[in-house]
């Protein structure tokens, strides 16, 4: 080894040595550093998940046309979690009876603190295509129940990412009985 060194000084590269070394070094650690954070990333996507939860607490008709329904979805926010929750934005479908029946988009605001909830109303539009494949159900079902499944995504200021959510349950269509019950996650 200490030819090698001689000659390597006598070539005039002796000094250069250590430069490629820490460079090495230097890009196995940042390398490491990335792969780090994108598994801390991987990770937190799951607790968001569950840190959330989002049931209908109540649906009422709007105004109608003759291609289109709209109503008024009162959807109930759970944060579940220690950290406020701030919400700017949700877009969702909401499934009768495992058939799409309406969708929605708001852009309202809402600061959930830990571990609390808060409710948010909402217009969604169905038309009248979903509205006719649930008429023959509804037939089927003289108690007014069906199933329901609200899908979608919150967007919130404190992260690139949306918060993804998929909730399902039983709501009561009957005139005056409105509200869901028996909300399961998914």
């Amino acid at each position: 080894m200490p030819i090698a060194r001689e000659l390597m000084k006598q070539a005039g590269r002796w000094d250069q040595q250590p430069r490629y070394i820490f460079r090495g070094r230097l890009s196995i650690s940042i390398m490491l550093i990335i792969l780090l954070q994108i598994l801390s990333a991987c990770a937190s996507l799951q607790m968001q998940e569950e840190r959330l939860r989002v049931t209908i607490a109540d649906l009422t008709p709007l105004e109608s046309t003759l291609m289109e329904q709209r109503y008024l979805l009162k959807i109930r926010l759970q944060n579940r979690s220690r950290e406020a929750l701030n919400v700017d934005g949700m877009s969702f479908d909401l499934d009768l009876n495992g058939k799409r029946f309406a969708s929605g988009v708001s852009n309202q605001q809402a600061s959930i603190p830990g571990f609390s909830e808060t409710m948010l109303e909402v217009k969604v539009s169905s038309t009248v295509f979903g509205l006719i494949k649930q008429f023959s159900a509804l037939q089927d079902r003289e108690d007014g129940r069906f199933d329901y499944r609200i899908s979608g995504s919150l967007s919130s200021p404190d992260s690139i990412l949306t918060l993804p959510f998929s909730e399902q349950g039983e709501i009561n269509l009957l005139p005056g009985a409105a509200t869901p019950n028996k909300a399961n996650p998914e």
